[in-house]
């Protein structure tokens, strides 16, 4: 690529824009065909060809993603004839799109609602499918990105790299629909017009270290000095030139709009701002330095101001224009450009952006507890719940790569690929916060991975893409270039990796059973119930059951995650009881059980409530406790939490094992034997859960019921034949579960396991609904 530095222009010049061709080094075309005289017919082409493969991308990106529909054939998958989804996130935007929740006006539902209604049908139908659109979505804006870098041909493959990244994949499938789909897109399509601005009047980094060797009075070879000659025998164009003042500023726009989407963007977009202005500054021809400080205000205004910012670019409409010289001059005086980018520099750092930044850092970085202050200068440290969320579980460097691409080298070569790219295109630079981020997933959690795909693809594509134009004849250096590289690309690192899509896809987050009682609650509970539940499926409460819940993916931190916790994990019932009551009578609120309380004052109160000293708490309102067989999943996160300690400041989990392997189990004698192997196990207890009821077998207790005579020697003799570990089966999803002893008697397990008149629970709660794996209890 060649670009010119014309010759000592005055800042106020209106050149007409270069011709750009297609092959070779040449600039990217994408943007470069505004206002071009007598080239109307070729620039029409241009466009439609790029529709044509963009279209394609879209297409094949669509078709992937169609992939793990085979896999949703389960009637296990369906409540009725609605899809379940496959996050817990999703039910959050579907809720908050049908008029309940936090997410009532938020973008996401929002758009779900618009699409349902479009379309006649339920938001949580469009939530299933719509993320394989917005996912293909993300392949077309990649596409995009490639065309503008230099091959819109080869943008094809870059698309449908990012689309099968296994970061990306894993949180895009069908029904995930989450945010994950618009923080990468976002980023993507606001910076795509500031990059083609900015490689369109600016100068490559090679020129900058050509001007730079000038300086240093070196002697130039003669190549240099006939590629400063060429450098000096055209324009560069107008970058106030209308059709740009009007797509940065409609770009900023955008930007300034993401910030209601989610929190990085406010962080992303003040990235933009800076890197545009110190490119303007740096990267600038001679004599345009000012000229490109003005039109990058175009951008920077809007994405800060939002439509009041839009205004000057609007300004720059008419400074940009032939008799708009004399505004164009005065804009572009350094004691104007001084005080319009010090106001930016005002808005960049307006409100409590650095100190909002930091608390968004430290959510994702992994402590042992968090501290919250509980009024009056005491202060709490609670359990972190970072611990427990897998796609904030950090990475380690080697394991990283594997999710940009199934090949380890092809990622690692993606990566290095780019840094040549930054080389060749400085409008890559706006990229460069997405890799970090990836790269950061090693501190940040897993689920910033995603944001490598794209500049691993772009990567991949570019520099072969450029190597293949010097290998192939002149007349096949631009499209067919673009086409081999894309063909080559898609038949070896896209297509053997297709089946990948069916082996990621887990189907739903929520059981059916589970969503059915959840359901049932919408009928078989008063309006302003609260419901006590794990905050992993607060929001699918929120959908299906239309009630309050104690907790929920955005009240999962400090009280929210500890009170429940400490419901689930203890084995005392009245606790439990006691808590939940103290609970309600402090407004359901769980920041106020624990105000003005330091650790001491904390834990007495937890020693008071499990005194049975302590009278009953009498609270106003109906109060209902779910437990489900998916939630003894997280027995280890949940006893870990519950049996937290304020003043040590530390919890211990059950032990609990998720047995993957087939085991074969003898119901009257309580044996238990891992397929292939001779060892027998001999369980304290049993339990089988199938679709008529549970059977529940406690040896111990029975032989201990039986041998009531028992000597101690001969209760010995027993015990040592028997394993101090508890077996649940669950015969409908073939589900294993080894848990302790701790862990088998917390409330999570034996509400839903044991009889709902047993007297340890029946004077606490009753039973209001049961379909075997879920109960709904109410708390009395």
């Amino acid at each position: 690529m060649r670009q010119l530095t014309p010759p000592a222009t005055r800042p106020d010049s209106a050149e007409t824009a270069r011709p750009v061709g297609s092959g070779g080094g040449s600039p990217p075309s994408l943007p470069t065909t505004f206002g071009q005289q007598g080239r109307g017919g070729e620039s029409l082409r241009l466009w439609r060809r790029g529709l044509l493969w963009g279209l394609v991308t879209l297409a094949l990106a669509f078709a992937l993603r169609m992939v793990e529909w085979p896999c949703w054939q389960n009637p296990e998958y369906r409540l009725g004839k609605e899809w379940l989804l496959a996050t817990h996130d999703a039910y959050h935007w579907v809720a908050g799109a049908e008029g309940f929740g936090l997410a009532v006006g938020h973008p996401m539902a929002e758009m779900l609602r618009a699409i349902a209604g479009a379309l006649h049908t339920s938001p949580a139908a469009v939530a299933f499918w719509f993320p394989a659109v917005l996912a293909s979505l993300v392949a077309g804006i990649v596409f995009a990105w490639v065309w503008a870098l230099g091959s819109m041909e080869a943008g094809v493959a870059a698309g449908l790299l990012t689309s099968l990244a296994p970061g990306f994949l894993a949180r895009t499938l069908l029904g995930y629909y989450d945010t994950d789909l618009v923080t990468l897109f976002f980023p993507l399509l606001m910076t795509l017009v500031p990059a083609c601005w900015a490689m369109r009047y600016m100068l490559l980094p090679r020129m900058i270290l050509r001007r730079l060797v000038a300086g240093t009075g070196l002697k130039a070879t003669p190549d240099q000095w006939r590629a400063r000659a060429v450098e000096h025998c055209q324009p560069l164009g107008n970058p106030l030139r209308w059709q740009w003042v009007l797509l940065l500023g409609a770009s900023g726009i955008v930007s300034w709009w993401t910030q209601e989407w989610h929190s990085v963007f406010p962080y992303l977009i003040r990235y933009n701002v800076i890197l545009l202005a110190v490119m303007s500054l740096i990267m600038a021809p001679r004599g345009r330095r000012a000229l490109l400080l003005l039109g990058a205000l175009a951008y920077a205004l809007p994405t800060l101001g939002g439509p009041a910012g839009f205004a000057f670019s609007l300004i720059l409409l008419a400074a940009g224009s032939g008799p708009g010289r004399s505004l164009r001059r005065l804009l572009c005086r350094p004691s104007v450009l001084v005080l319009l980018w010090l106001g930016t520099l005002a808005l960049l750092l307006q409100g409590q952006i650095l100190t909002t930044l930091i608390n968004h850092a430290n959510a994702y970085l992994k402590h042992a507890g968090d501290v919250k202050s509980t009024g009056q200068g005491a202060t709490l440290v609670y359990p972190s719940v970072a611990q427990s969320i897998i796609e904030v579980q950090d990475l380690s460097f080697a394991a990283l790569f594997p999710y940009f691409h199934p090949w380890m080298e092809a990622a690692v070569l993606g990566l290095l690929g780019f840094l040549l790219v930054l080389f060749r295109r400085p409008g890559a630079l706006f990229l460069l916060p997405l890799a970090a981020l990836g790269l950061l997933s090693t501190r940040l959690g897993g689920r910033m991975v995603m944001f490598g795909a794209p500049v691993v693809a772009v990567g991949l594509t570019l520099p072969l893409y450029w190597l293949l134009q010097r290998l192939v004849r002149a007349d096949l250096r631009g499209a067919g270039a673009g086409l081999l590289t894309s063909a080559v690309l898609i038949g070896l690192l896209v297509v053997p990796f297709v089946d990948m899509i069916q082996a990621m896809s887990q189907g739903p987050m929520i059981n059916r059973r589970h969503a059915d009682a959840l359901t049932r609650a919408r009928t078989m509970t008063p309006e302003d119930a609260v419901l006590w539940l794990w905050w992993d499926w607060g929001y699918a409460a929120h959908y299906f059951a239309r009630r309050a819940t104690i907790a929920d993916g955005a009240q999962h931190a400090g009280p929210s995650l500890y009170l429940p916790a400490a419901v689930f994990a203890t084995d005392n019932a009245r606790f439990a009881r006691q808590l939940i009551r103290y609970t309600a009578k402090s407004g359901n609120e769980p920041g106020n059980v624990f105000k003005n309380l330091d650790g001491a004052a904390a834990q007495a109160l937890m020693n008071s409530l499990r005194s049975p000293e302590t009278p009953l708490i009498e609270a106003n309102g109906r109060l209902f406790i779910v437990v489900s067989f998916e939630m003894l999943r997280l027995g280890f996160w949940i006893s870990n939490f519950g049996n937290w300690n304020f003043e040590t400041r530390q919890g211990e989990g059950g032990a609990l094992s998720i047995v993957t392997q087939a085991l074969a189990y003898h119901l009257g004698s309580g044996e238990v034997q891992l397929e292939g192997s001779p060892t027998v196990i001999y369980a304290s207890s049993i339990g089988v859960f199938e679709e008529t009821g549970v059977t529940r077998r406690n040896y111990v207790q029975e032989w201990f019921d039986a041998h009531p005579r028992a000597t101690p020697e001969e209760q010995q003799a027993f015990l040592s034949q028997r394993r101090n570990v508890y077996f649940l089966f669950n015969r409908v999803t073939d589900e294993k579960l080894v848990m302790d002893e701790g862990l088998y008697n917390s409330l999570m397990v034996q509400l839903l396991l044991s009889d709902p008149q047993d007297p340890r629970f029946s004077p606490y709660f009753k039973l209001v609904y049961d379909n075997v794996f879920a109960r709904i209890y109410e708390v009395l």
